[in-house]
């Protein structure tokens, strides 16, 4: 009895039950799913801690096939990996398979956010995924390029990935690109280059 009340007051204290949150998203019914990911973006702003234990089970969802939860999923990855990259750095792997993988997905703009704030704290764990990032550079978002660049330039200054198949691509966003933060995201990506 004594265990149901601590249970209740940490439940209390998150404001929900991570325990069946992370069962649902163990199932992998689409209802389930889309419900423990609608609980975890309701939280992840003003509890990012108490939501981090989710990013394996998040993750998950990039590795089958698609649900229709991906985007809202992304998000609370990217917002995890602002808040801490460490803890989502070991879903490089799978979040950079997706974006080469389906780069129109309206899920990639946001894991190409979580790919940059991983970048911010451990770029050597994109070494291998320059491909990847360079899909990014090709998306429809803004902000997604932005994010791209920023991690190419990470990738050039930081570690020994090869980049310089990407310099021409770059060199055309910080000159011809809509989007001036893309522009200049391109630019300082170059700077970085060796």
């Amino acid at each position: 009895m004594d265990g149901g009340n601590a249970v209740e007051e940490h439940r209390g204290a998150l404001g929900f039950d991570l325990p069946s949150v992370l069962a649902q998203l163990d199932g992998h019914r689409p209802a389930e799913c889309r419900d423990a990911v609608e609980t975890i973006q309701s939280h992840v702003t003003e509890q990012p801690d108490a939501c981090l234990p989710t990013v394996p089970k998040l993750r998950t969802l990039f590795e089958g096939p698609a649900v229709d939860c991906q985007a809202d999923a992304a998000y609370c990855l990217a917002e995890l990996a602002d808040h801490s990259p460490v803890d989502v750095a070991p879903s490089v792997d799978e979040l950079a398979a997706f974006v080469d993988d389906r780069p129109g997905h309206e899920a990639t703009p946001a894991l190409v956010r979580a790919l940059a704030a991983v970048s911010s704290d451990r770029p050597g764990a994109l070494a291998d995924h320059v491909e990847a990032v360079e899909t990014a550079l090709e998306t429809d978002v803004p902000d997604a390029r932005a994010a791209g660049a920023t991690v190419l330039g990470r990738l050039a200054a930081e570690t020994d990935a090869d980049v310089d198949v990407v310099r021409d691509r770059l060199a055309t966003l910080a000159a011809d690109d809509p989007d001036a933060t893309v522009r200049e995201r391109a630019e300082v990506a170059l700077e970085r280059f060796p």
